[in-house]
């Protein structure tokens, strides 16, 4: 085959190939590190109680794959210039359909239940695109699950939900005969290509000044530690909690007043918990950016893997007033904004904590995007009655905190170094620092405690019973 014939052949098959972004390289590294793990990992399953055309809704889920490079993308790992990523032009869905309605909706129920857990222990070939499975499972006449599983070297959170209002503006519009009106896509290689053009020096001087003295990463308190050499088993659990409605308020009304994001103060009370918690006074943290501050026109309707994950150093004083110390981190989180891009592979090898160590292991999500994706008002027909979300990282403690009525937080953590009385505590004490935390912007940061009248009397009185002991020894 000559040269221009293989051209012609792969421009025909192939769209467009990059480079991945600082983040994907992240992913690959960790992935290839332990490929048996099953993380990185994204699945959803959406319950829909209705009238379902299924087949108008495979049309819409063949076009979002249409309309979106990411979703049609696989990995070249060999290349010569580094990894890349290749965009086909046309893949069919990776649908499968099955139908339970003809058993006992017990029984049904428990079925899905059981495929969707051992559909999220699939691991994907890179290589092989499309890197998603699409599942759609029919429990009664009125009754669908659809299980969405995908790498998360794909997209991210919000990206989902750009996927979803799209999914369903084009389900709607088949329905009707009427097209869905939707913008162009915003092409994932403008992205890659902004990423390329950014001066890494810069960076490198923000994030060495950092990090600076930091040397290990903040102690969580394990019930059990992993020993060197010893493999992490991805044994993922969840847990979930919420801050009753008035506390909420309350710290949506500081945040305002005191002109803070909501995301300043759960980061607050998560450095204070840690600090708490750690004995120390200089914690750093993971937290999650959306990457969607590039200056590319409508990056909030674009779909691919903007998000990153960066080092959050908080020094916890003890005489500084609360206010004056968010304000703090406000105004370094602002700072660190204009340097996201990086790779945390990167920004580590800037620091001083040694390569063999994580530079955290934990951290804190603030999800800024609706969680629920209702149907066109039309279309009462159908309801998207329930979401459910599971996703997997290497991050041994990972927060999620989602505003709303009430604040709703979800605890994924590895099972084999936390007990689960371990995490609940700690998310009873996360919302009580919260809650304290924002009742008085003029208090100290030395003031705030994360334990309850109660328990705090009951640790006295075990000191005090401790000491007695020793006295009575002596």
């Amino acid at each position: 085959m000559s040269s221009a014939t293989l051209s012609e052949t792969l421009t025909k098959k192939y769209e467009d190939f990059y480079p991945l972004t600082p983040f994907q390289q992240g992913i690959l590294f960790h992935v290839l590190d332990t490929p048996e793990a099953g993380m990185f990992l994204n699945q959803q399953r959406y319950t829909f109680r209705g009238d379902l055309d299924l087949e108008a809704f495979k049309q819409a889920l063949q076009g979002v794959m249409d309309r979106h490079q990411i979703l049609r993308t696989s990995f070249v790992l060999s290349a010569s210039s580094g990894p890349l990523q290749v965009v086909y032009r046309k893949l069919n869905l990776p649908w499968t359909m099955h139908d339970w309605s003809n058993v006992p909706r017990i029984e049904a129920a428990a079925r899905v239940d059981a495929f969707q857990q051992s559909d999220f222990q699939k691991n994907f070939d890179l290589m092989r695109a499309p890197l998603m499975r699409m599942t759609m499972v029919r429990v009664a006449p009125d009754w669908y699950e659809f299980i969405w599983s995908f790498h998360l070297l794909l997209m991210d959170g919000w990206s989902m939900q750009v996927l979803l209002r799209e999914l369903l503006a084009l389900y709607h519009g088949f329905l009707s005969g009427q097209p869905a009106d939707l913008a162009p896509p915003v092409l994932y290689r403008d992205f890659v290509n902004w990423l390329l053009q950014q001066p890494e020096s810069e960076a490198e001087d923000f994030w060495r000044r950092t990090l600076a003295g930091f040397t290990n990463p903040t102690p969580l308190g394990f019930d059990r530690v992993q020993l060197p050499g010893e493999p992490e088993e991805p044994d993922f659990k969840e847990t979930v909690a919420l801050l009753d409605e008035a506390s909420s308020d309350q710290v949506r009304g500081f945040s305002v007043q005191q002109r803070l994001t909501m995301n300043t103060v759960i980061q607050g009370a998560w450095a204070l918990l840690l600090s708490r918690r750690s004995g120390t006074t200089d914690i750093l943290f993971g937290t999650t950016v959306s990457g969607r501050s590039a200056p590319i026109p409508r990056i909030d309707s674009a779909v691919g893997v903007y998000v990153n994950v960066l080092p959050t150093r908080v020094p916890v004083p003890a005489e500084v007033s609360v206010t004056s110390w968010l304000r703090e981190i406000q105004r370094q989180q602002s700072q660190a904004r204009r340097f996201e891009f990086c790779s945390l592979a990167r920004i580590q090898s800037w620091s001083e904590v040694p390569h063999t160590k994580p530079l955290f292991d934990s951290g804190i999500v603030f999800q800024n995007f609706p969680l629920m994706v209702s149907m066109p008002a039309a279309d009462a027909a159908l309801q998207v009655e329930e979401i459910q979300l599971v996703e997997r990282n290497n991050i041994p403690l990972l927060v999620v905190v989602t505003p709303g009525t009430q604040f709703h937080f979800r605890a994924v953590y590895m099972g084999s170094r936390f007990d689960d009385g371990t995490i609940d505590q700690l998310l009873e004490n996360l919302r009580r620092i919260l809650v304290d935390l924002t009742s008085n912007p003029d208090a100290s940061v030395a003031s705030i405690s994360p334990h309850g009248e109660n328990e705090r009397q009951s640790l006295i009185d075990s000191f005090n019973q401790s000491l007695a002991s020793l006295e009575c020894a002596e």
